[in-house]
């Protein structure tokens, strides 16, 4: 969803048509040069109020990473005994990845939000290989928010570590409109080594929706950021990944900016030939040589929120053709999980449509014999819990995963335990 146009209607409306163009067709995301101060209020909140989690994240492979991962002792090391430099391939087995990653020897492809890189290690002295330029990420050490990198053309971060060992969380801030990144590993100036990372979490979420479900504007200074995004996107702290945290569970965000069920944001038509599903099978959005493999990570639950982007300017697309297209995203969904799978169709209340239109979609599915889905409508954030061209704050998306959070849990049967 994208930046308000002077004519739109109040709080349902995302970005003007050209920055779409913009985001979604160039890969630019406004001033893709500015930094984000890791003193922002809302960043710093990730170390209270949701990074108690962060420590556990779930193992990503693509089509080819189970196969890489075997081969990372013969392309580096884990640790050396002494001060010697060490090199660690991105495919080491210590590493851990959630998010959809194509993962080899060389290089973690990915350009899904937040996407996390994580281990444990002990050295004094670490740097991050990222070959990137175009998208920011939270470093948490100890799960702490240490920092925000602002990638730029260098592909080496230095970090200083103090004595012992620490736990490294390295979460991807901004979604695939801003382009895909690569991870090509990690070196220990001084030396030191890689350390056994406890269990992941046992539950699973994939979030498949729009700006929302990134995480787009949440830290934004005011409803008009003057046409820079890249520093107020923040998709640790959307209400999806709050959500996840709250119910003891990883997450993924499979999620454009802009993009609908049926129809993209400002398109002249009542639909658009590649809206949100089109991109669902594919391990990066930007790359469709590579299909995901769905058998490699297999969630619990998905939660679908679509719907502002297809009513958020007209022409709109009839009551009829969105439902089916929400009718074949579920089929795209259990095709790739299996039909155990628990499915959440979420609306927020900001647009009429979506919310009957979603309510229906339930009804049919349950009468087509499909009862594993279900509806939930959230409460949209006021105006002063807002940020960037309308869309919800950290503290508004606080609110909206706490809706969705209790109407999730009883329904999967999770306890407060994380069982």
């Amino acid at each position: 969803m994208l930046p308000k146009c002077k004519n739109a209607l109040p709080r349902t409306l995302n970005m003007c048509l050209t920055s779409l163009f913009c985001l979604a067709l160039l890969g630019c995301g406004g001033a893709g040069g500015e930094s984000s101060s890791s003193s922002s209020s809302s960043s710093n909140s990730s170390s209270s109020s949701s990074s108690s989690n962060s420590s556990s994240s779930s193992t990503s492979s693509s089509s080819s990473s189970s196969s890489s991962s075997s081969s990372s002792s013969s392309s580096s090391s884990s640790s050396s005994s002494g001060n010697s430099p060490v090199a660690i391939a991105p495919n080491n087995p210590l590493i851990r990845y959630n998010g959809r990653v194509a993962l080899s020897a060389t290089a973690a492809d990915y350009d899904w939000a937040n996407t996390q890189i994580e281990f444990n290690l002990n050295a004094r002295q670490l740097e991050l290989l990222i070959a990137d330029g175009k998208n920011d990420y939270n470093l948490f050490i100890d799960s702490k928010l240490e920092k925000i990198i602002s990638t730029t053309n260098n592909q080496s971060y230095a970090v200083s570590l103090s004595q012992g060992p620490h736990h490294i969380l390295l979460t991807k801030r901004t979604g695939p409109n801003f382009g895909a990144g690569q991870f090509k590993g990690i070196r220990l100036p001084q030396g030191g080594e890689l350390l056994a990372l406890p269990a992941a979490p046992i539950r699973k979420i994939e979030f498949i929706g729009d700006s929302h479900t990134v995480g787009y504007g949440n830290e934004g200074p005011a409803l008009d950021c003057k046409g820079v995004y890249r520093p107020y996107e923040n998709s640790y702290l959307s209400f999806a990944t709050i959500t996840a945290r709250a119910l003891a569970a990883d997450s993924r965000s499979i999620a454009i900016s802009g993009f609908g069920a049926v129809r993209n944001y400002g398109d002249t038509n009542t639909t658009s030939a590649m809206s949100m599903p089109y991109y669902y099978n594919r391990t990066l959005m930007n790359r469709a040589d590579m299909t995901w493999n769905f058998k490699s990570w297999v969630p619990d639950a998905v939660v679908i929120k679509l719907g502002t982007n297809d009513y958020s300017t007209q022409p709109y697309p009839s009551a009829q053709v969105f439902i089916q297209g929400i009718h074949d995203l579920i089929n795209q969904v259990r095709n790739g999980y299996g039909n155990q799978i628990r499915i959440f169709l979420v609306a927020d209340n900001s647009i009429s449509q979506p919310v009957a239109n979603m309510q229906t979609a339930v009804q049919q599915q349950r009468s087509m014999g499909f009862d594993r889905v279900h509806f939930v409508q959230l409460n949209f954030p006021p105006q002063n819990q807002l940020g960037c061209d309308w869309h919800p704050l950290v503290v508004g998306a606080e609110a909206m995963a706490s809706q969705l959070a209790a109407a999730i849990k009883p329904i999967m049967g999770w306890s407060d335990a994380g069982n």
